[in-house]
C-alpha cells in the first residue's frame, strides 16, 4: 500500500502531549461532548495521550478519527483538520485499500499490516517511509464492536536495509557470473565460502579445491603483511584500500592480482583483477628504463633530459648534471626555462624553441645557457618533440654537448686575430707570421710603407726576406732564428740591416716568438721588425754631445768631491777635538789627585794613618782612570771585554742596593728580576757600569724624584733600531724605565754619541750612554730606547741568552782559590819596565819567571826548553807578531801549553775575540792574575 503525503511538520520532536478531549470542540462532531463518551473510549484516549508512539482510535458508526500528537507527522498536511473527521474520509486517497480492513476490524477481527509505504516530506525532501499497523477491535458495554484501536511502527530503516541486502545479493549473484573479474567470498575465519568461475580460471583450482582455503594458504609469505593490513581495515572500517599482491596457482606458480575487499554480512567479499600481464609489462619497462638510464648515465659528455609539454623537467642524466650543475633531485619537476640565460628568457627563447620543435619536429639548441652557480655554458644540441603512438604530444627530448671550451677558444682566436689586425694597423713596425712548414710569411702593410716596396713587389716567402738582409748580417740572423726554432732559446731577437727599395739599408731590431704543436715541434713564428735607424742617428748625435759634456761633468764632480772631503775632514777634527778635550779634562783631574797624593807620601813626617789614606786615594783614582778608559773603549767597541756567564736577574739584585744610594731616597726603585733562565755571557763589571749609567741618567731626568723600574725577561726578538734589521734568537731583555721628562724625538739619534749630553755644563761627561751602547754591541746585543716627552723613558738592553744547563755548568767551574801560585811562567812584554815589574810581582806570588821582550824571543826560549815552562803570559799589542798570533803559534807547536793574554786596548781582540785564550784586562788586580795563571796551569796538569 503506497500513499504520497506532503508533510509540513519537518520531523520535529513530539511536543508535550495535548489531551485529545481538549484538542477540539467535540460537541460539533457525531461523538458529542467527551463527558458523554463511553468509559472504554475515555480510557483509550488516556492511553494514547500518554504515548510517544503514533496511535489513533476509530469510533462509532461514523467511524470518527481520534489520534495523539505522535500521529500528526504521519497525517502531514491533513493535521489538525483530521481530528474528529471520519477515518476513511481523512484517508480518502487510499480509501479503497483501507475500507476492507476497517470493515474487518468492525466485524471483530484483529487486523495487522506489516508494511505500508508513505511518501513523506521530511527535512525538506520527499522521501519514502514505511510503517507497520495493527487494528484491535474495541467492544462496548453490550459486547458490540464500537470501534478499533491502532498502534503504528515506522519500519523504513529495516525495509530499506532488507531491500539493499537483496540488491547486493542480486548484484553478487550477477557478479559471480562475470568472466573477467574474480569474486571470492570469505566466511568465518576468512576461509573461502564462495568463488566465481573467473577466480578459478586465475588460480587453476576447482571449486571444491578452492573452498575452505585461508588467505595464508593462497598468499606468499612476503605479502602477508599487506594482507593483514587489508583484513584489519575490513574489520574496522568495513573495506580496505585496493592493494596488489601475488597469489599461488594450483601448480605452485605465482600470479599478480589487484584485490579490493569489503565487509559483507558475517564475512567479506573481495573483487580480484588479474594484473599479471601488466606487472610483467611494468617489469620489462622498468628493465628497459634501467638499461636506458645506464646508457644515459654513461654518456656523461652529453646532457640528456626530457621535458613535459609545459617544459617541466621529467628526467635528468648525469651528463646534464655535469653540464648544468643541477642534481636530478633539484631540477626534476622544475621549469626547464631556468637553464636559459636571463636575456633569453626575457626574449621568450624557451617558448620559441618549443614552438619550432612542435612545427618542424626538431629545433636547434646552439647557444649560451646558465648553470646553477650563475656561470654560463655554451652547448650545441637539439630539442626534439616526443609523441605517443597516437601522435599526441607527450613532451620534448633535449640532447646537448658542452662546447664551452671550444667556443671560448674560437672566440679567443677571433679576438687574437682582431688584435693582430688592430696592432698591425696601429704600429709602424712590420708584423710578420712565418709558417715554418711551408716557408710562407704573411706581412703587414707596414712592410710597404716602411721600406718603400709596392704590394706586388712583396713576396710571402722566407726567400724574399733572406735576399734583403745585408750579407754581413745574414748568417748571424739565421743562426739566432735556428736556435729559437730548435728549442735552444725561448724567443728570437736579432739586429741586422734590411734593404729598402731605393737600395739603402735600414737598421732593424727583429724579435719573434716560436709557436709549437703538442709534440713540441716548431710550426710557426710570429714577430715584428722595428726600424732602429732613427734611434741610431739619435744615439750618434747624443754620443757627440756627451763627448763635450763629459769634460764639464768630470770637473764639476771633482770639485764637489774635494768640497765633501774637506767637510768630512773638518767634522773628524771637530769630533776628535771634542773627544780629546773631554778625555784630557777628566785625566787631568785624576792625575792631579795621583800627583798630589804621591808628593804627600814623600814627606817623612806623615803618620801611618795618613800615609795609608793617600795610598788608598791613589788606588781609587787609578780605578777611576781605568773605568774612564774602559768606557771609551766600550763606546769605540775596541775594548777587550772579559765575558763571564752570570744570572742577569741576580746581578741586577746585587747592584740594586748600590743603585738606591746612587739615585737617592726620593726615587722609588722597583725591581722585577725573577727569571731562572735569564743567563748571559758578558763582562759583569761592564754590565753593572751600564746599569749605574742608566740609573744616573734616569735620576737626573726625574730631577731626583720619581719612580725607577728595573725588570728582566727572556725574549725571542730584538726589534729593528737605528736602521738595523730585527734579529731572531734567544735574548735577555733588561728594561730600565723612569718617569722623567723624556727625550725629544730629534735627540734620540744622538744620545749614544760620545760626550753628547742634554745636561748643563759640568753635570755630565756624555760618556755614560756611550758606554752602555759600546758594551751592548760588543757583547753581541743591542740597546733600544723609547721615550715620550712628559711621561718618561725606557732603555732596554738586549744580551744573548745562554741556555740554563750550559750556564750552570760554567758557574760551577769558576770557584776561586786564594792559594799561592807555582810553576815557571814565560812573560812576554815589549815594554821593559812593565816586563820587569810583572816578573817581580809573579815572583812575589810564588811563580818562577823568565822575561822575553818579544814573540820571536819567546818562541826561541820555548824551542830551547820545551819542558821548562808551565805557562806563557803575554801582552797582546807588540811590534811584529802580536800576542794572539804568538798564542796560535804556541798552540800549534806545544798544544798542551796554556797561554794567558793581557791588554788594556786591542783592535785585534775587539774585532776577532780572544780565540779561546784566557784574557786579563789592564790594569788588572794581583788576585785576578794569580787566579788566572793558577787555573790555566792546573787545567793543563
Amino acid at each position: 500500500m503506497t500513499a504520497e503525503v506532503r508533510s509540513t511538520v519537518l520531523n520535529s520532536p513530539v511536543p508535550h502531549p495535548e489531551r485529545v478531549t481538549l484538542a477540539r470542540d467535540w460537541g460539533s462532531t457525531p461523538l458529542g461532548h467527551p463527558h458523554a463518551w463511553p468509559a472504554a473510549l475515555k480510557t483509550l484516549c488516556e492511553v494514547i495521550d500518554g504515548s510517544a508512539q503514533p496511535m489513533f482510535i476509530v469510533w462509532g458508526p461514523q467511524r470518527v478519527l481520534i489520534h495523539n500528537q505522535a500521529y500528526a507527522p504521519i497525517l502531514a498536511q491533513k493535521h489538525p483538520g483530521a481530528l474528529g473527521r471520519p477515518f476513511l474520509e481523512v484517508w480518502s486517497e487510499i480509501g479503497d485499500e483501507l475500507s476492507p480492513l476497517v470493515e474487518r476490524a468492525y466485524a471483530g477481527e484483529a487486523v495487522r499490516m506489516d508494511d505500508i509505504t508513505l511518501m513523506m516530506c521530511r527535512r525538506g525532501v520527499v522521501e519514502e517511509a514505511h510503517f507497520a499497523f495493527s487494528y484491535t477491535p474495541i467492544r462496548g458495554e453490550h459486547g458490540r464492536v464500537e470501534g478499533f484501536f491502532c498502534a503504528c511502527w515506522e519500519t523504513t530503516e529495516q525495509v530499506l536495509a532488507e531491500r539493499e541486502r537483496r540488491a547486493v545479493e542480486e548484484r553478487l549473484r550477477a557478479s559471480l557470473a562475470i568472466k573477467t573479474v574474480g569474486i571470492i567470498r570469505w566466511g568465518e575465519g576468512f576461509r573461502l565460502t564462495e568463488v566465481n568461475e573467473a577466480f578459478l580460471q586465475m588460480t587453476g583450482f576447482s571449486e571444491a579445491e578452492a573452498l575452505g582455503k585461508t588467505w595464508q594458504e593462497l598468499t606468499p609469505s612476503e605479502f602477508w603483511a599487506a594482507s593483514e593490513r587489508a583484513v584489519e581495515q575490513v574489520l574496522t572500517l568495513g573495506e580496505a584500500v585496493p592493494y596488489e599482491k601475488q597469489y599461488y596457482r594450483r601448480d605452485g606458480s605465482r600470479w599478480w592480482g589487484l584485490f579490493a575487499p569489503r565487509r559483507f554480512e558475517d564475512g567479506a567479499i573481495e573483487f580480484v583483477l588479474d594484473i599479471t600481464e601488466r606487472k610483467e609489462a611494468e617489469e620489462h619497462l622498468r628493465e628497459r628504463e634501467q638499461r636506458l638510464q645506464l646508457i644515459l648515465d654513461s654518456a656523461t659528455d652529453y646532457a640528456i633530459l626530457t621535458l613535459d609539454p609545459e617544459r617541466r623537467v621529467t628526467s635528468w642524466s648525469r651528463g646534464a648534471a655535469r653540464t648544468f650543475g643541477f642534481e636530478a633531485a633539484e631540477i626534476v619537476g622544475q621549469s626547464g626555462d631556468v637553464l636559459f640565460t636571463p636575456e633569453d628568457r626575457q626574449a621568450g627563447v624557451p617558448r620559441k624553441e618549443a614552438e619550432t620543435a612542435r612545427r618542424d619536429g626538431q629545433a636547434p639548441d646552439v647557444r649560451w645557457h646558465q648553470r646553477k652557480d650563475g656561470s654560463q655554458v655554451f652547448v650545441s644540441g637539439s630539442n626534439t618533440i616526443l609523441r605517443d603512438p597516437a601522435g599526441a604530444e607527450i613532451g620534448f627530448l633535449k640532447v646537448a654537448h658542452d662546447d664551452t671550451e671550444r667556443r671560448r677558444a674560437d672566440e679567443e682566436i677571433r679576438e687574437t686575430e682582431e688584435r693582430y689586425r688592430l696592432a698591425a694597423r696601429a704600429t709602424n713596425d712590420v708584423i710578420w707570421d712565418w709558417n715554418l712548414t711551408t716557408d710562407c710569411i704573411r706581412w703587414s702593410e707596414a712592410v710597404e710603407t716602411l721600406f718603400g716596396y709596392q704590394p706586388e713587389e712583396v713576396e710571402p716567402t722566407g726567400t724574399w726576406w733572406r735576399a734583403r738582409v745585408h750579407p754581413d748580417d745574414l748568417q748571424k740572423a739565421l743562426a739566432d732564428a735556428s736556435a729559437a726554432i730548435e728549442g735552444k732559446a725561448e724567443g728570437w731577437a736579432s739586429e741586422y740591416r734590411f734593404a729598402r727599395r731605393d737600395g739603402t739599408y735600414a737598421d732593424i731590431l727583429d724579435r719573434g716568438t716560436v709557436l709549437r704543436d703538442r709534440d713540441g715541434r716548431a710550426v710557426r713564428m710570429v714577430g715584428a721588425m722595428h726600424d732602429l735607424t732613427p734611434h741610431k742617428r739619435a744615439e750618434a748625435m747624443l754620443r757627440q754631445l756627451n763627448e763635450t759634456l763629459e769634460h764639464r761633468v768630470v770637473q764639476e764632480v771633482a770639485s764637489r768631491l774635494k768640497t765633501e772631503d774637506a767637510l768630512r775632514q773638518s767634522q773628524k777634527l771637530e769630533a776628535i777635538g771634542q773627544l780629546t778635550g773631554g778625555v784630557a779634562h777628566d785625566f787631568n783631574n785624576l792625575l792631579t789627585v795621583i800627583r798630589g797624593a804621591a808628593q804627600m807620601l814623600c814627606r817623612t813626617s806623615l803618620s801611618e794613618e795618613r800615609r795609608q789614606r793617600y795610598i788608598e786615594a791613589i788606588s781609587d783614582t787609578a780605578d777611576r782612570a781605568a773605568k774612564l778608559t774602559s768606557q771609551l773603549l766600550a763606546f769605540s767597541r775596541r775594548q777587550a771585554l772579559k765575558p763571564e756567564v752570570f744570572n742577569v736577574g741576580q746581578r741586577v739584585d746585587t747592584v740594586a742596593d748600590m743603585l738606591r744610594t746612587v739615585v737617592g731616597s726620593r726615587v722609588e726603585l722597583i725591581t722585577h728580576t725573577e727569571c731562572e733562565i735569564c743567563y748571559a755571557e758578558a763582562d759583569p763589571s761592564q754590565f753593572e757600569t751600564a746599569l749605574v749609567n742608566l740609573a744616573v741618567n734616569a735620576r737626573d731626568a726625574m730631577d731626583g724624584a720619581g719612580q725607577l723600574r728595573l725588570s728582566v725577561e727572556p725574549t725571542k726578538t730584538v726589534p729593528s733600531v737605528r736602521g738595523h734589521v730585527a734579529a731572531e734568537g734567544d735574548f735577555v731583555a733588561v728594561h730600565v724605565s723612569d718617569t722623567g721628562t723624556g727625550i725629544a724625538s730629534d735627540k734620540l739619534a744622538q744620545i749614544f754619541e760620545p760626550f753628547f749630553t742634554t745636561k748643563e755644563v759640568g753635570k755630565g761627561t756624555g760618556l755614560g750612554l756611550s758606554q752602555v751602547y759600546g758594551f751592548a754591541k760588543q757583547s753581541g746585543g743591542e740597546v733600544e730606547v723609547q721615550s715620550t716627552l712628559g711621561e718618561g723613558t725606557t732603555f732596554t738592553v738586549f744580551l744573548p741568552r745562554v741556555p740554563a744547563a750550559v750556564a750552570e755548568a760554567a758557574l760551577e767551574s769558576t770557584a776561586s782559590d786564594q792559594a799561592r801560585g807555582h810553576g815557571h811562567v814565560l812573560v812576554v812584554e815589549d815594554n821593559e819596565q812593565v816586563g820587569q815589574f810583572t816578573t817581580q810581582m809573579l815572583s812575589e806570588l810564588g811563580f818562577e819567571t823568565t822575561w822575553a821582550p818579544n814573540a820571536e824571543a819567546a818562541l826561541r826560549l820555548l824551542q830551547e826548553r820545551p819542558d821548562g815552562f808551565s805557562a806563557v803570559f803575554s801582552d797582546v799589542v807588540m811590534p811584529g807578531m802580536n800576542g794572539v798570533e804568538l798564542g796560535k803559534e804556541v798552540r800549534r807547536r806545544h798544544p798542551t801549553m796554556p797561554v794567558v793574554l793581557a791588554s788594556g786596548y786591542s783592535h785585534v781582540l775587539a774585532q776577532e775575540g780572544s780565540h779561546g785564550f784566557e784574557l786579563l784586562h789592564k790594569p788588572y788586580a794581583v788576585e785576578d792574575l794569580t787566579r788566572v795563571l793558577r787555573n790555566a796551569i792546573r787545567a793543563t796538569a
